[in-house]
């Protein structure tokens, strides 16, 4: 569609909410009122949506019994930019309610008498309005719309997960993690009506297979758990759904995609350190499909992942200390690749220098690795790479050089002369051969 001409300083309307225009004697309606309502909530979820969509601070979930959850007090953004202000909730699973007018199904998972069936689910927060009081009128009584305030509220719902195509009891959570977390995913273009903001809004692939239908974007996913028949938790994995506050990708935050895909593979590093604090005894590396190519790990997590993965060539030995520089340009790089097989996976541990507490795995696939191991430039270092100028260029340059110190004609102009002078610069230190 073409635009239309327009003039300067001639006014061209914008995206908003009308607002209503007050004057003396004007008679004011509910509508009025609540329009000037709208035009508030409206620029500030447009304000939210600015900051992105996720957990800003608590909102930590954990299992409080065979049939309660915990959900601790914090703050968080949904995709539609509501804020969800709560203080701590305890949850009850084997029962469900609703309030009238709440506008949407009281809850999305199956039920049978109230109680959720067995299955995953995947835990989310929806912001809603609970009416209190009841306001004076000129008019009588005027029925259930009389409601003197409304208080900010959320419901806490559970959206049905359809189990990974490929999961078995071990690598179910590993799976279902790929699935909902997608690391990686910033990077490829998708059609916008498949996200909610960091989340699919349904994804099945022939992989994972996990698939979040009905998600919408007033949805604020916090964990992922497995309930029986009885309503009883199997597991509540709370790093598998959740993001930290930031542009989600595809949105206008996404033009320097490498900040989404770090919260990607940040969100999926969280997930298996928390798989590993989980104390679950039968816990192997058949649980684990993909990892992420880097971890920051506690000293008990490292003793955890060392257990798990000591039948793999996933035990790491003695760390490499590194420089602060090193060790944060090796945690930049480990958060711009992507996922790794554990199958063949090769892994580097280094510790911060001076600090025997500030652990890093770093993980490859393993062709990367035996490249590395090959001298391909990184010396068979996996945390530094040798970015010098290899020898066939250093000498090229330096030929440039001399004939441009001859000036012969036809020689190489001032910019081509600066470019090699600088490759030179970069040259490997060349062995001095003994006298």
């Amino acid at each position: 569609m073409v635009a239309s001409s327009v003039m300067l300083n001639q006014p061209v309307a914008a995206s908003g909410e009308p607002r209503s225009y007050f004057f003396n004697g004007r008679l004011l309606s509910a509508e009025d009122l609540q329009r000037e309502q709208s035009v508030r909530e409206g620029g500030e979820r447009r304000l939210a949506r600015l900051l992105g969509c996720g957990i800003a601070e608590g909102l930590q979930v954990s299992a409080s019994g065979s049939r309660r959850l915990s959900i601790a007090a914090g703050l968080g953004l949904t995709p539609s930019g509501e804020v969800i202000d709560i203080e701590a909730i305890d949850l009850q699973l084997d029962a469900a309610g609703g309030a009238a007018g709440a506008g949407f199904a009281m809850c999305a998972a199956g039920l049978a008498g109230g109680v959720p069936l067995a299955g995953l689910y995947l835990l989310v927060l929806t912001p809603t309005w609970t009416p209190q009081g009841r306001a004076e009128t000129l008019l009588g009584e005027i029925g259930s719309c009389n409601r003197r305030i409304e208080v900010p509220a959320v419901r806490v719902r559970l959206i049905e997960l359809q189990v990974p195509q490929s999961a078995t009891a071990l690598n179910l959570r590993n799976l279902l993690a790929v699935g909902l977390l997608t690391p990686g995913e910033g990077l490829a273009p998708r059609n916008a009506s498949e996200r909610v903001g960091w989340w699919p809004r349904q994804r099945q692939d022939s992989f994972t297979g996990a698939c979040a239908p009905t998600l919408s974007a007033d949805d604020l996913p916090l964990a992922v758990l497995q309930l029986d028949a009885s309503a009883n938790l199997q597991f509540v994995d709370a790093a598998a759904a959740r993001r930290r506050l930031a542009p989600a990708p595809g949105t206008a935050g996404d033009a320097l995609w490498p900040v989404s895909w770090r919260v990607e593979l940040e969100a999926f590093a969280g997930q298996l350190l928390g798989q590993l604090d989980s104390s679950d005894e039968s816990l192997s590396e058949q649980a684990f499909e993909l990892l992420p190519p880097l971890l920051l790990p506690s000293a008990a997590q490292l003793k955890c992942y060392r257990q798990v993965f000591k039948k793999d060539a996933l035990a790491p030995a003695t760390p490499q200390v590194l420089s602060r520089e090193a060790f944060a340009r090796a945690i930049d790089q480990g958060l711009q690749a992507g996922l790794v097989p554990r199958v063949g996976a090769q892994v580097r541990l280094a510790q911060l220098q001076g600090h025997s507490d500030r652990l890093l795995l770093r993980l490859r696939a393993g062709t990367a690795a035996q490249e590395d191991h090959a001298g391909n430039g990184s010396g068979g270092d996996m945390f530094e790479r040798n970015e010098r100028t290899s020898a066939a260029v250093a000498s090229a340059a330096a030929k440039l050089l001399r004939s441009g110190k001859k000036g012969s004609e036809g020689g190489p102009n001032a910019a081509e002369l600066s470019i090699a002078a600088s490759a030179l610069t970069q040259a490997p230190n060349r062995v001095r051969k003994p006298r």
